[in-house]
């Protein structure tokens, strides 16, 4: 919405439109200032899983961006993580949308030590499934796919829906300084399996966010499909 470089924005989510989409407290500072960009969205009340809704929320769209995700038991985060993402994908092609983009994961790489967990331990779903939803995107948008691999996403966040926001940046900001930028510990830190790559993919929710919408609007200006890592995502 605040780039002004599309006509609608829809969101497509299980609860409609979140309390700072139309409320705003003079104590809330972070939901005022998100307030007046939110209050813009046609929030769309649904179940991705549900033909019918990713139907109606893609009807004459050009761009669908899927940010779904969670956690849970691995048979859980494979379907929220991949088949949630692969069915929209799908109808996505079939309603004639141009573009489409993916908030994925910093573990999906090739030769990632997440990729390699095995099914029987925690978040090997999780990774599975985000992995399975790129090569869908990669098949059905050659050329027309921008996908995003950060690690921790942190920025305020509303975890109870009823406006109480906990301070992520507080926890993900230092960590992914220590992990990015003290030179010869930073790369000590990124030479450890897995969680090297974890302290060095934090990153704030805005540059995820303008990181996708100028990729999108490039692939829109005749550029081809782009995969960005942590580090190009901060560059935005």
């Amino acid at each position: 919405v605040q780039s002004n470089n599309f006509a609608a924005v829809r969101s497509l989510n299980r609860s409609g439109a979140p309390p700072s989409a139309t409320t705003s407290s003079p104590d809330d500072q972070h939901h005022n200032h998100l307030s007046p960009s939110l209050s813009q969205v046609e929030w769309m009340s649904g179940d991705i899983f549900d033909r019918s809704a990713r139907q109606d929320a893609m009807s004459d769209v050009d761009t669908v961006i899927s940010c779904v995700g969670a956690f849970g038991s691995n048979e859980f985060m494979q379907r929220v993580c991949g088949d949630a993402t692969i069915e929209a994908i799908r109808t996505a092609k079939e309603v004639g949308v141009s573009q489409f983009g993916f908030v994925s994961s910093a573990q999906v790489y090739e030769g990632s030590t997440g990729l390699k967990i095995p099914p029987s331990m925690p978040m090997h779903g999780y990774f599975q499934g985000k992995l399975r939803a790129e090569k869908e995107l990669l098949g059905s948008y050659p050329g027309g796919h921008v996908i995003v691999r950060p690690g921790f996403i942190y920025g305020p966040r509303d975890v109870t829906g009823g406006g109480r926001m906990v301070p992520l940046q507080l926890v993900g900001g230092p960590i992914s300084f220590v992990g990015t930028r003290m030179g010869p510990i930073s790369s000590l830190i990124q030479a450890i399996p897995f969680v090297g790559t974890e302290c060095a993919s934090m990153v704030p929710v805005e540059s995820v966010g303008a990181a996708m919408v100028k990729s999108l609007e490039d692939v829109v200006a005749g550029k081809k499909g782009v995969i960005l890592d942590a580090e190009a995502i901060r560059a935005h």
